[in-house]
């Protein structure tokens, strides 16, 4: 039996079918990546042609609510949103393995297919920017338990965390799932080249994330160095001098 809310997504999808002002519909957040569960709401956007979008909002306003999070765009704003180096960059991700249900255009899923990935000629920057950030972070935090700093060594190790995932997704082409999103991304979406199986990859993450644990991290960062330079990223190992030597060999006294 459907629920009021899959009753009114349903009335208004229909509605979208045969309005030609509006010119695509789609769901993102759990339902648009098939992460949906019992919680999920309905997270829709519908693209209109440019003239009517600011009217077709505050039509659809009264259909905001708990359960049903609605968001009108002009085709213009879709173009632009969320593009490399601007403000809403973060939210590239909200377009990942999104597929329209309307496009009358053919060319909204073009645009989303590009929104869900980190665009091509920028990704070795990005990816050698995360992995810097990553090998810093573990040497910081090994730093602090060469120190027996076990508070510092924690913070240091949760924050490489971030950097670890921009950097395994971004070697796939793909930006890093929302946290929330992370367990099921990886089991229904696979990073093919990924080292370590799904379960094992959290699991390590889960361990370092509770104990900054030496050993996880020594053998992570000595991982990530072998396929990273594989895939030609050498100088930014080179460039540290031998300190993420040093971070992978730590034993304490």
């Amino acid at each position: 039996m459907e629920s009021k809310f899959s009753e009114k997504f349903n009335q208004l999808l229909d509605r979208a079918k045969t309005d030609e002002n509006i010119i695509g519909l789609f769901l993102v957040g759990s339902r648009g990546k098939g992460f949906d569960n019992e919680h999920s709401d309905y997270d829709i956007k519908i693209i209109t042609n440019d003239e009517v979008a600011e009217t077709y909002n505050k039509e659809f306003a009264v259909l905001k609510s708990e359960d049903i999070d609605l968001v009108v765009m002009s085709l213009s704003e879709l173009k632009s949103y969320a593009e490399w180096n601007t403000p809403f960059a973060w939210d590239r991700y909200t377009f990942s393995h999104v597929k329209t249900l309307i496009d009358k255009t053919g060319e909204i899923q073009k645009m989303i297919d590009q929104k869900g990935l980190i665009p091509e000629k920028e990704r070795h920057d990005f990816i050698a920017n995360a992995l810097d950030g990553y090998i810093n972070q573990v040497f910081r935090s090994i730093k602090c338990f060469r120190n027996q700093n076990t508070f510092g060594a924690r913070l240091e190790a949760s924050v490489s965390i971030p950097c670890l995932l921009d950097l395994v997704f971004a070697l796939h082409g793909r930006p890093k799932p929302f946290f929330g999103y992370l367990e099921k991304e990886l089991n229904l979406y696979p990073l093919e080249k990924l080292p370590w199986k799904a379960d094992e990859f959290i699991q390590k993450i889960l361990l370092i994330l509770s104990s900054a644990d030496l050993a996880t991290q020594q053998e992570m960062l000595k991982t990530i160095e072998i396929w990273l330079r594989k895939e030609g990223f050498k100088k930014v190992f080179d460039d540290w001098e031998g300190k993420d030597k040093w971070t992978m060999n730590y034993r304490p006294q």
